[in-house]
């Protein structure tokens, strides 16, 4: 080691000793600086292996002290395993919930001599399902409403029902307007299919004594109660003699017997009956005929859509000025369009319906609230009875699919015994708990109560209306016959 050292000290001046004999040599007397390399030593660093870092393992050993916190605990988990039983029952629950959709269909009249109906009863029905869904539907199975037309005709009307039942597969259909469209689809779809007809505007007597197997239900007065009505009312306004002009189908003949036969019986005389056909561009003929002798009054029993025609060549023909109106005719829009309201200022008219009542508030306030404007038209409440009759049936029938199970429920929540229930969201929500703990239930309609019979009909009052002040309204007399 000594000698290396004594080396490096002399290197130096053994370089610049070479470096001046080579500037001697070369002739070079200027000295020149010559970089010299210093190797400088250092010291290196030492890494030093510390071994008293061992009571990391009594650490580890004292966390088995945690595990045997979670081992004490052991009876919470026995607590969750106790309730595993409620978490069974709300299981089995709701798989009874898990209902389809109940499909109701809808025959309807958006187009022909009652389109003017149309789409308030299609907003009557609609509103009956939004009740029922708000309150929960049919366990858990929600309502579902299909409208289609039928044009105020049979034959559109059986084609209208066969599609409902084929293609949407409703379990009941609410419908027709029509009688003889409802008993047209009834007697050639609905009946051999097994399915529910049950109409809240079809009125003619005819379908008290159809042979429907029991498929066949109605919401609306039957006809055997207006004609009583409609003939008091003629005699007791002194018209001692008629004429009637009636649409020749179930309705207008129905409607038309029921009127002579209770007229005459008072002492009346119908001096001419006259049947017209749905659409016609003219009923002058028909009026010809029907006011031959001048009777007091011209009974027109007939639809909005022919009405517009014939009262106005009436008034225009002066074929008759003095009219009674019933049920069909009940509409604001075709005495508008013919600017009527001061030629029938007065006219009194028939129509299925009660006095005020909290059941018929309940559905009027609803009505109103959800589209803006009051019910306007005969067989609105009606409409909404019906469709709510399917559903409450469904609940109590526990199935949304088995017409007949349905079918066989619809007295059982129409009918006593049972708490009344009626109209609106919240009155179809406390139906629905009712029948969900098992309890009987009796619904009370819009316009009365809404007992069937065993021909599928309802009992109930029938309204006098007036024209008024540019207006219908309500005399505030209800006759029960």
């Amino acid at each position: 080691m000594i000698q290396l050292k004594s080396v490096r000290v002399l290197a130096p001046f053994l370089a610049l000793l070479i470096v001046m004999s080579l500037a001697a040599a070369c002739g070079d007397s200027q000295p020149q600086e010559v970089p010299v390399t210093v190797i400088v030593p250092q010291e290196v660093p030492q890494t030093v292996v510390v071994t008293e870092e061992v009571e990391v393992t009594k650490v580890v050993t004292e966390e088995v002290e945690v595990t045997k916190v979670v081992t004490e605990r052991v009876p919470v988990t026995q607590i969750v395993t106790e309730e595993v039983e409620v978490t069974k029952v709300v299981t089995e629950e709701v798989a009874m919930e898990q209902l389809p959709p109940l499909v109701v269909g809808n025959l309807n009249s958006f187009t022909g001599s009652l389109a003017e109906f149309g789409p308030p009863l299609r907003n009557s029905v609609a509103l009956a399902a939004d009740h029922v869904n708000a309150a929960g539907g049919i366990q858990g199975g929600s309502m579902v409403i299909i409208s289609r037309d039928t044009g105020v005709n049979p034959v559109q009307g059986v084609d209208a029902a066969r599609a409902l039942i084929d293609v949407e597969n409703a379990v009941a259909i609410v419908g027709a307007l029509s009688s003889g469209v409802t008993i047209a689809a009834a007697e050639a779809v609905v009946i051999p299919n097994g399915r529910i007809i049950i109409s809240g505007a079809s009125t003619a007597p005819a379908i008290t004594t159809l042979d429907d197997n029991d498929w066949v239900f109605r919401t609306a007065v039957s006809d055997a109660a207006q004609g009583v009505v409609l003939a008091e009312l003629a005699w007791r306004e002194g018209y001692e003699t008629s004429g009637i002009m009636y649409i020749n189908n179930a309705y207008g003949e129905g409607l038309a017997d029921q009127f002579e036969k209770s007229y005459t019986a008072l002492g009346g005389e119908v001096m001419n009956r006259v049947p017209h056909e749905d659409t016609q561009p003219t009923y002058n003929s028909e009026l010809e005929k029907a006011t031959d002798g001048d009777p007091d009054v011209l009974v027109t029993i007939s639809y909005t859509g022919q009405a517009q025609v014939y009262i106005r060549e009436s008034l225009e023909g002066g074929y008759a000025d003095t009219f009674l109106f019933v049920d069909g005719v009940k509409g604001p829009e075709w005495i508008e369009a013919i600017n009527g309201w001061d030629d029938l200022e007065g006219t009194l008219g028939t129509v299925q319906g009660g006095p005020d009542r909290a059941e018929k508030s309940a559905f009027e306030d609803a009505y109103t609230a959800a589209y803006g404007f009051p019910p306007s038209h005969p067989f609105m409440g009606e409409h909404y009875d019906a469709a709510v009759l399917v559903a409450l049936a469904a609940a109590k029938a526990g199935t949304t699919t088995d017409a007949a199970a349905i079918r066989d429920a619809l007295r059982d929540v129409a009918n006593s015994p049972g708490e009344v229930v009626g109209p609106g969201r919240d009155g179809i929500a406390r139906a629905m708990q009712l029948i969900a703990d098992g309890q009987d239930i009796n619904y009370e309609g819009t316009a009365g109560n809404v007992d069937i019979d065993e021909n599928g009909d309802v009992f109930g009052s029938i309204e006098i209306w007036q024209v008024s002040g540019g207006e219908i309204v309500s005399t505030g007399e209800y006759i029960t016959p």
